[in-house]
């Protein structure tokens, strides 16, 4: 097995630092939903530098490979199934709970 060198991981660390950095920027701009989109493809950006160097899944066999993905799809699928129920829930208080008092 090929030893990854240590210029690989410094410059993939400093890639992580960068883009945290970039996400902690972007809590500071209004984007609407820009800044969901743009933080879901920041996240990504590092899942998949993490993968592929700290992991070494670019070079490892094809069934750790196939495991790794087996676990991303199972994460899709939970994420489906929560969103599923999640967006079919009623947006309405149950009608045990006291309304909101106006404290002043």
């Amino acid at each position: 097995m090929k030893v990854t060198s240590i210029q690989t991981l410094l410059a993939t660390w400093g890639g992580l630092l960068l883009l945290l950095a970039l996400t902690t920027a972007s809590a500071y701009v209004h984007l609407g939903l820009g800044n969901l989109l743009l933080n879901l493809g920041i996240a990504a950006i590092k899942v998949a530098l993490i993968a592929a160097i700290f992991m070494h899944l670019v070079r490892s066999s094809v069934t750790v490979r196939l495991a790794a993905s087996a676990a991303l799809f199972f994460l899709f699928i939970l994420a489906f199934l929560f969103f599923g129920d999640w967006l079919t829930r009623p947006s309405n208080p149950a009608p045990w709970r006291a309304p909101p008092s106006d404290a002043r």
